[in-house]
């Protein structure tokens, strides 16, 4: 195992615990008396930039689109890193692991889809089941650390990595709407100089985090994703060209900041779901009950699937010491969604009942996940002996 993927599941365990503890505290301010103070600091209006180009939203937008921003620049350098310099450096090292995310990803889509079927507003919400929290992962991992091997952390590691990206890119693609084109000029001046950047080599930082602004705001004006923007601009440095360690020690100063303020805000501000269990809207259970399955089953079917498949085709080989009952432990915890799903939801639900619906189901759904993942290792670890 890699000093950076030991790192990441060190981290893992204190990270996901303060998402947890972001959400719970959502939870309680959501179904208390502070009710209607979280509802008003949640909907703050917030006014930046000069006035003929000034973004004006509610507090959960800047969160969303702004500070969340900084946790998927980590997710965009930490899969840089892992292709350049990681798990996956090595010829041949990223296929089944690629191949069992995109298994991963077109299972659940498919079953949510079928079991939405006709359902106009519900089929918005297809994508909600396709992501992995790579953070909540490692940290179930790490508390199996005495049953799971190093090889198994890093197809876990390098699974939920091609998740992320996939989920990037559907963000990006299919959520939001083009309410102007001329900012889209702006989308296009940031991506260019992004890529003229990485093509020139240039290892100083600032630029890529200047043209990342520009293409942050392009996304927003045009009423697209803007928290893509961080990824992008992750995965457009060029390592190589950087001081040695210099990309590490980027992202070791990123981290914590990500992991331990920016996602507890991001959960405690998206996690708070008023527990009334009635949706008022009837789409609403139709949306929860396809987040349920294609999470919990959906996903260990793709992601064992996309795997067998790369193994039939020869284009990909087990890790070290494992088989296929080693890996099942982590096609179960792919279910646990959380972060990028709860961000789906958002994206794809206007509507206040089905998103908190779809939000209960997801953090539902991702605790079942995770505690079918950990029976799994234990029962294992006792078949094992």
């Amino acid at each position: 195992m890699t000093d950076h993927v030991t790192q990441s599941v060190r981290d893992g365990r204190r990270a996901g615990l303060a998402m947890l503890v972001g959400l719970a505290l959502g939870l309680v301010a959501a179904n208390s008396p502070l009710a209607d103070t979280y509802a008003l600091i949640h909907h703050l209006p917030l006014r930046v930039g000069p006035v003929a180009w000034a973004i004006e939203a509610p507090l959960i937008e800047w969160i969303n689109q702004g500070l969340l921003t900084v946790f998927f620049f980590l997710i965009g350098i930490h899969t840089n890193h892992e292709l350049t310099r990681g798990t996956l450096s090595e010829p041949g090292a990223a296929v089944l692991p690629a191949s069992a995310a995109v298994g991963g990803m077109i299972v659940p889509a498919a079953i949510y889809l079928g079991l939405n079927a006709g359902e106009t507003i519900a089929l918005r919400g297809w994508a909600i089941p396709i992501a992995t929290d790579i953070v909540l992962v490692l940290g179930v991992l790490s508390l199996c650390s005495g049953q799971v091997g190093p090889a198994i952390v890093a197809f876990a590691t390098a699974a939920a990595i091609f998740d992320d990206l996939g989920s990037v890119a559907v963000i990006a693609l299919f959520y939001g709407e083009l309410d102007q084109l001329l900012p889209l000029w702006i989308v296009a001046g940031g991506s260019a100089g992004l890529l003229l950047l990485n093509r020139t080599r240039k290892a100083s930082l600032v630029p890529y985090l200047f043209f990342g602004c520009v293409l942050w705001a392009g996304l927003i004006m045009t009423g697209l994703e803007g928290a893509v923007a961080g990824a992008i601009v992750g995965f457009s440095l060029p390592l190589s060209s950087f001081p040695s360690k210099a990309a590490a020690r980027a992202e070791q100063r990123i981290s914590p900041f990500a992991l331990f303020f920016v996602v507890p805000v991001f959960t405690f501000f998206n996690g708070g779901i008023v527990l009334d269990f009635v949706p008022a809207d009837p789409q609403a259970w139709s949306v929860a009950i396809g987040i349920a399955i294609a999470l919990i089953v959906g996903k260990p079917l793709g992601i064992l699937g996309g795997t067998l498949l790369a193994l039939r085709l020869r284009i990909g080989t087990l890790p070290p010491d494992t088989s296929l009952r080693d890996l099942f432990g982590v096609a179960l915890l792919a279910g646990v969604g959380f972060t990028m799903s709860l961000f789906i939801v958002g994206a794809a639900f206007d509507a206040a009942p089905i998103a908190a619906t779809a939000k209960l189901a997801v953090v539902s759904s991702s605790a079942i996940a995770a505690l079918l993942g950990i029976l799994s290792f234990n029962l294992r670890r006792s078949v094992g002996r």
